[in-house]
């Protein structure tokens, strides 16, 4: 719960900054095309703990990325596609992507997180390794500050490739766009 509290808080500031910002004449078009590229980092999602990110803007409403992480025993890759629904500062958005989560192997006896270990790892022994290769649409929210500082909370819900065993996830992040 504390780990909340200064995301709430950058959140709030973002959004008094912009409230303040309203007579600018940059719409979130011209900005998202002035400021194509964005890299940051992400918290839980398809990167798992921890993972640095990049984004380009391809056009004003859709974007790809990648990025690469860690899931403290394991390593993570992701690359996914973005449609926004754009707003002031504040953009809804669609997402699909894919997601590999692998590592050659480790001592630990249960990985985090729980769809890991409960859905996609179910009985498997972890000393040999594993790669899990993982299809998820997700939706989120995006805000943008006009400096080019976003943040996104996004929700997914994660397809093991081949079983098809299933689970919901959930991560955050935030990106410099320039």
């Amino acid at each position: 719960m504390r780990g909340i509290k200064p995301f709430v808080l950058i959140v709030v500031l973002f959004s008094l900054q912009a409230h303040a910002m309203e007579g600018m004449s940059s719409s979130m078009e011209q900005m998202r095309m002035q400021k194509r590229f964005g890299f940051g980092f992400s918290a839980a999602g398809p990167l798992s703990v921890l993972g640095l990110e990049f984004d380009f803007n391809i056009t004003e409403q859709l974007s790809v990325g990648g990025g690469i992480g860690t899931g403290l025993d394991y390593s993570t890759f992701m690359v996914k596609g973005k449609y926004l629904l754009l707003g002031k500062w504040v953009s809804p958005y669609f997402a699909a992507g894919l997601a590999r989560w692998w590592t050659g192997g480790t001592k630990e006896e249960k990985l985090s997180p729980s769809v890991l270990a409960n859905k996609f790892l179910d009985g498997e022994d972890l000393r040999d390794g594993f790669s899990v290769f993982i299809f998820y649409p997700a939706v989120g929210v995006q805000f943008m500050h006009p400096i080019g500082i976003a943040v996104f909370v996004e929700a997914q819900y994660l397809f093991k490739m081949v079983s098809f065993a299933n689970g919901t996830y959930a991560g955050l992040g935030a990106h410099w766009y320039f």
